[in-house]
């Protein structure tokens, strides 16, 4: 239905229509009494703004590419809804992709993006430095990261204080009496798993103590990973005293096995994990988590975008967000 149609009903012209569907009443001082008229009419003949038209007229598609490495992580899950929230609160609709940890998917999706002509990406990158067609890429759209980040970029960024909450956590496990802590951790190198690990190691090292390797996996961020790494961790050492996982889904499959492996043996183990807090109280055991304010990351990577996009001055281009480490006991 075209605002031609709404012109034949009420007899206004083509501009003031137009005006008013796209919310310019005061802009061009057009009377209430017009207004209504117009969106009453609008609304009677079910008329819908042509986006693309729209999109031509502005230079503008009012979408947002949002790239994640897993949706079936609850953590990338509700940071995705956050976002998506807040980027509808400014009028823009989000294009949701999921890598599934696989960069070449990341690469497609990126580009796809592109194609499409977003107006600004948010991701979650799989890759731990830029790729060839990045640079390209970056100089067509605004561009934003959050949660993991390139090695080496000055693209706007949003992540959390990772080495020093795992150095936190790793503290914990120390004063919960635990000297023999295992770490599982995820795809090696990536950034993630490095700032963990490094705050991991920070911690034996304040604390004197030195690190068993046989006692360190790297070998991805799924359940799966979590369940295969605990498996080999037992066979070596039964014994072991506390654990370390990288991120909730490795620790969901760690805790697997941890719960069959004390139900069979006069043992327990004290685990600790990233992103577990709501979930510690289905548990019915002492547990660490570091919790990462989603927030925080969600709204600081929005504001980022969207002054990118507005071209409006950027004070920190780089943003580290505190992690709460929480001790979560039994009552």
């Amino acid at each position: 239905m075209s605002i031609k149609k709404i012109q034949e009903l009420t007899g206004f012209s083509y501009s003031t229509i137009s005006r008013v569907i796209n919310g310019k009443t005061k802009e061009f001082r057009i009377s209430a009494e017009t207004c209504k008229s117009i969106l009453e009419a609008a609304k009677k003949l079910n008329y819908r703004p042509n986006m693309l038209a729209r999109s031509l007229r502005l230079q503008k598609t009012m979408t947002i590419g949002l790239i994640v490495s897993d949706i079936q992580n609850p953590f990338y899950g509700e940071l995705a809804s956050k976002i998506e929230s807040l980027l509808y609160q400014h009028g823009y609709s989000t294009f949701l992709c999921n890598a599934n940890e696989i960069p070449d998917k990341e690469e497609l999706y990126l580009q796809v993006l592109i194609d499409r002509q977003v107006d600004g990406i948010i991701m979650a990158p799989i890759h731990t430095d830029e790729w060839e067609d990045m640079e390209n890429i970056r100089k067509k759209t605004p561009i934003v990261l959050i949660d993991r980040i390139f090695y080496k970029t000055d693209l706007p960024s949003v992540t959390s204080d990772n080495t020093l909450a795992a150095e936190t956590v790793t503290n914990e496990l120390i004063k919960f009496g635990s000297k023999e802590i295992a770490y599982l951790g995820g795809t090696p190198d990536t950034y993630i798993n490095s700032a963990r690990y490094k705050g991991y190691q920070n911690a034996f090292k304040k604390n004197s103590l030195k690190i068993d390797k046989k006692k360190v996996q790297f070998k991805g961020y799924s359940t799966e990973a979590g369940e295969e790494m605990m498996k080999k961790l037992l066979e070596k050492f039964p014994d072991i005293e506390a654990v370390l996982c990288v991120n909730n889904l490795v620790f969901f499959g760690a805790m697997k096995i941890v719960q069959k492996y004390e139900s069979t043996h006069n043992h327990s183990i004290m685990l600790a994990a990233f992103d577990i807090g709501r979930y510690c109280n289905i548990f019915k055991r002492p547990l660490i988590s570091a919790n990462q304010d989603l927030g925080i990351l969600a709204r600081s990577a929005v504001t980022l975008l969207i002054d990118k996009i507005k071209n409006n001055p950027i004070r920190e281009n780089q943003l580290i967000a505190p992690i709460l480490v929480d001790r979560y006991r039994i009552d």
